[in-house]
Order: C-alpha cells, then sequence, then structure tokens
C-alpha cells in the first residue's frame, strides 16, 4: 500500500474515514496537526476519524541495480574485491596460526626432553644411593627407596 500523501510504502498505514484514503500514521496526523482537513477531498478532519488498518509486515522489494552491462561489471568487481580481502585476511590468519603452532609444538618437544632428562638422573642417582647403601646394589634395597 502506498501513502496518498507521500506516495510511499506505508509501515503504519491509517485509514480516513471521510476520504476512504490510505496514508502512514505519522505523515497525516502531521497534515491534520496543520490543517485540520483531509488532503483528499478538503473535509474537517481529526485524528479520532483516522482508522488503524492491521496488515502483516510488507518488506519493499529492492531496486534493481544490475539493470546495465556496466553496473553488473561493477556489482562483479566489488564481490571480486570482498572476496579477495576475505581471502587475504584469511592466508593471514592461517600464518598466524602456523606461527603459533610452531611455537607451541618446539616448547612442547622442549619440556618433553627436559623432562626425560630429569628422569634419567633421578633413575642414576637412585642407582647411585643404592649402591653407596648398599654396595652391591639389590633389587630389593631399590624398592625401598622407590617407596
Amino acid at each position: 500500500m502506498l501513502c496518498a500523501l507521500t506516495g510511499k510504502p506505508v509501515t503504519n498505514p491509517v485509514v480516513s474515514k471521510k476520504s476512504g484514503g490510505v496514508f502512514e500514521k505519522s505523515a497525516i496526523e502531521e497534515y491534520v496537526f496543520q490543517h485540520n482537513q483531509d488532503p483528499l477531498n478538503g473535509e474537517q478532519l481529526s485524528e479520532d476519524d483516522l482508522i488503524e488498518i492491521q496488515t502483516s509486515r510488507i518488506v519493499p522489494a529492492k531496486a534493481s541495480t544490475s539493470d546495465s552491462i556496466p553496473s553488473l561489471l561493477q556489482v562483479f568487481q566489488n564481490e571480486f574485491d570482498a572476496l579477495a580481502l576475505e581471502s587475504f585476511e584469511l592466508k593471514k590468519q592461517l600464518l598466524e596460526a602456523r606461527k603459533e603452532l610452531s611455537s607451541t609444538l618446539y616448547y612442547h618437544d622442549a619440556a618433553v626432553k627436559v623432562a626425560a632428562r630429569l628422569m634419567n638422573e633421578r633413575d642414576e642417582a637412585r642407582a647411585a644411593i643404592n649402591r653407596l647403601s648398599n654396595g652391591t646394589g639389590g633389587e630389593t634395597d631399590a624398592m625401598q627407596t622407590e617407596k
């Protein structure tokens, strides 16, 4: 529906009891406030003479911007530019993720090597303690030091 006063699609339509015209509520209220008459037939009109119309929400159609070859080319160029920018951003994020993963793996590998070295040193120290305390290095003494 189009407003009889402005000619634009209405979002909050009302109908005049006097003329039967459909108007945008805010536009006709402003007109009635200034002129106190119906814009279509000139009769005396008040806000009480307006009846709200209950309609479902109407989504206005998009204006077609692709009517000519140059406008189509512009649309394609804009889409290509957007895709190129998105691709660049994704490559940048991938590089950052690879760097982060590489450093994390390096630190993990170093931690595993340090843990393995410390475990070997611990085992060597236990063996040395067993040899010194027992002199023979028996298995029963090794079990007691582990507890």
